[in-house]
């Protein structure tokens, strides 16, 4: 479902760009990655002259997924001259309950007039990452990360 949508949006982009008078350029990106505890799939990036659309795509993890998570972050970002830049972050904290919650797979979207390189995009392939940390209910830590892999699409 999450791909159909990710490809009805291109589609739409696509149509949308190539309608009118002054065609602008579109660079869409996938990207991808994974290690021994969680899995990042679909991530799509599309940038035109004038905005960049990030979308997070989704989170699976290997083995047994963390449940009864008190909070936890996702957190997108890339290092550009060695400073961390975040691209996309979102949290989610339970307060006042004995229940945890589990992790969203969704990992959301952002969009920008400039998210990236100044619309160099080739240059966040290894240098694009994904990390997921928390609490569980019990106030133990868990921390996953991996660097994606982005590969130009169109």
């Amino acid at each position: 479902m999450r791909f159909l949508t990710i490809t009805l949006l291109i589609i739409a982009l696509s149509l949308t760009t190539s309608c009118t008078k002054q065609q602008k350029e579109i660079e869409i990106y996938s990207f991808s990655g994974e290690n021994d505890a969680v899995m990042i799939n679909n991530g799509v990036i599309i940038a035109t002259e004038d905005l960049e659309k990030f979308i997070g795509g989704d989170l699976t993890f290997k083995g047994e997924e963390p449940s009864n998570v008190k909070y936890y972050v996702t957190k997108f970002y890339y290092y550009k001259d060695g400073v961390e830049t975040a691209i996309l972050s979102n949290s989610e904290s339970i307060e006042g309950t004995t229940k945890g919650t589990k992790i969203s797979p969704d990992l959301g979207s952002s969009n920008s007039e400039d998210l990236f390189y100044a619309n160099d995009l080739v240059q966040i392939n290894k240098s694009l990452n994904f990390s997921v940390s928390g609490f569980y209910m019990n106030g133990e830590k868990f921390e996953y990360s991996v660097v994606l892999d982005v590969e130009k699409a169109y």
